[in-house]
């Protein structure tokens, strides 16, 4: 009976432990939290602003990369907001996936803000809701800035490596002030990391950002599997304990 109990109680906690791991369904699973650690997901900046450039509006700080350096983003959280630290150029600052879209111009300001920034849920109707937003952000409608967005599904290459992709592509309708916004991002559909970007604008400086993918480092075995090797291995010892007390 106790022994019955004992096992009970080990499949409980394995199915338990199981079901905390694997949330977030909406993410590649790969780059979900885990008790074995981060996520820590590499860019490349192929260009880079010459000038320092402010983060937020509080005093934050401002960040100054050189070409060819390595932007990092170590993920915390991932659900409805993907959070983490993020590591570019002199500067580290914890920031969610909106922030990090809106400081760097990875996305579109508007009434209905297009903002994908680093990763984006992945399936199919979470990329169709993507989409859905990107146009709607480049609507000409109070509140948006006025320009054209195309998106389109093709292969992306990056470093010999093809991405199949979900890419946007938003250029500004001419303002009359500055240079106006030219942003196209490009998501792997599999993983939901941005694997190329290229965004620039001019208002006083110019700014311009070029990204593409350099790695994702997982920090160690999915927990999945080790939950169902432990698994394994506790049923087997309970069943070799309950036929030798026969």
């Amino acid at each position: 009976m106790r022994l019955r109990s004992l096992l009970i109680a080990f499949l409980t906690l394995c199915f338990l432990t199981a079901s905390i791991v694997a949330s977030s369904d909406d993410y590649y699973q790969p780059l979900v939290p885990s008790p074995q650690g981060n996520t820590i997901v590499n860019w490349r900046m192929a260009e880079v602003p010459e000038l320092a450039v402010q983060w937020g509006w509080t005093g934050e700080g401002a960040w100054l990369a050189e070409s060819a350096d390595i932007m990092s983003f170590t993920i915390t959280t991932l659900d409805e907001y993907v959070t983490g630290d993020l590591t570019i150029g002199n500067f580290t600052i914890e920031a969610n996936n909106t922030d990090v879209a809106g400081n760097l111009v990875l996305g579109v300001w508007g009434s209905t803000p297009f903002y994908p920034g680093l990763v984006v849920a992945i399936g199919q109707d979470n990329l169709d809701d993507l989409n859905a937003t990107a146009y709607a952000v480049a609507e000409r409608v109070q509140g948006n800035l006025n320009g054209t967005m195309e998106s389109s599904y093709e292969s992306v290459v990056v470093g010999g490596t093809s991405y199949d992709s979900i890419v946007f592509d938003y250029e500004q309708d001419p303002s009359g002030f500055g240079e106006p916004q030219r942003t196209y991002l490009a998501y792997d559909t599999l993983t939901g990391v941005l694997v190329r970007a290229n965004t620039s604008i001019t208002i006083v400086n110019e700014y311009i950002l070029v990204l593409e993918i350099q790695s994702i480092l997982s920090p160690g075995p999915d927990m999945l599997l080790i939950v169902g090797g432990l698994s394994i291995v506790a049923i087997v010892v309970i069943v070799i304990v309950v036929v030798k007390r026969r």
